[in-house]
């Protein structure tokens, strides 16, 4: 016959439980799992700043495009460096293709779009275009 205390040291559905929460609860906590492809975008009147990590990629497989208000940033699949007879152990920096598209709160002016790639890090200067930008109005009296 069983007991109470036999069932309960094969199966804790508290136990169970308790192993799925904190199991969910790393998944989502920030900085456990980074983004394919990481980036900052800062922001100020007439122009934004895009950051973008690219760790290990060529500069001839980068891509960046725009259009109207969004910015797509494009990587072709990056060279994986394992030695030759030898068998990856652990991989975290994934060298599949990626793409980010970006919108920001203001069309971009296509003709000064500046793009820069130095050590990984991929910069991305967007000016507002000038038509969008607010022009004050002089009120006459009537």
């Amino acid at each position: 016959m069983l007991t109470s205390n036999r069932i309960h040291s094969y199966f804790d559905p508290w136990k169970v439980w308790h192993q799925l929460h904190n199991e969910l609860n790393d998944l989502w906590s920030p900085g456990s799992i980074a983004p394919e492809m990481p980036l900052n975008v800062w922001k100020k009147e007439d122009e934004a700043i895009l950051d973008v990590e690219l760790p290990g990629r060529r500069l001839e497989d980068i891509d960046v495009s725009v259009h109207r208000d969004v910015v797509t940033v494009e990587a072709g699949a990056g060279e994986r460096d394992v030695p030759e007879n030898g068998t990856v152990v652990r991989e975290e920096r994934h060298q599949a293709p990626l793409s980010r598209h970006v919108q920001l709160p203001f069309e971009i002016d296509t003709e000064r779009v500046e793009a820069t790639y130095d050590r990984g890090m991929l910069r991305v200067e967007l000016h507002r275009l000038a038509s969008t930008l607010s022009s004050k109005v002089s009120v006459k009296a009537g």
